[in-house]
């Protein structure tokens, strides 16, 4: 194989922000790809993204932030923004983030089934490989 591969950056955003103090104070340790409980949580979705040069791709995810409040969850998603670009500069596993931007922020979002708060906000991130 002649390129080295990109890392698994769903994997590791859902890493990083279960550890993130100022997030964890407010989530619990409640971060997955599926919907955790009725608690205060991230959801992260992968959203596809662009890879331009095979050492080079920008994923973008969508991060729910649920909370039992709307305000709960208008925090948590204000929260995750102010930190996410803390990611941008850092190694992950088998590579490092070089960018990062908000695409979209703070979409007011509540569960069409049950009204649960819910704000939803689109992260895209630029990584190489190791």
């Amino acid at each position: 194989m002649p390129y080295a591969l990109l890392p698994d950056m769903e994997q590791e955003l859902i890493d990083w922000l279960t550890a993130h103090a100022g997030l964890a104070a407010l989530h619990g340790g409640r971060v997955a790809t599926e919907l955790q409980s009725d608690l205060t949580c991230l959801q992260v979705t992968s959203l596809g993204g662009g890879q331009p040069w095979p050492w080079e791709a920008s994923p973008e995810f969508q991060v729910s932030s649920w909370g039992g409040t709307k305000a709960r969850a208008s925090l948590l998603d204000r929260t995750l923004i102010a930190a996410a670009y803390e990611l941008v500069g850092t190694p992950v596993d088998g590579g490092h983030v070089s960018g990062g931007a908000v695409r979209l922020k703070s979409l007011w979002s509540p569960d069409e089934e049950t009204n649960r708060p819910r704000y939803r906000s689109d992260l895209s991130f630029l990584i190489h490989p190791a």
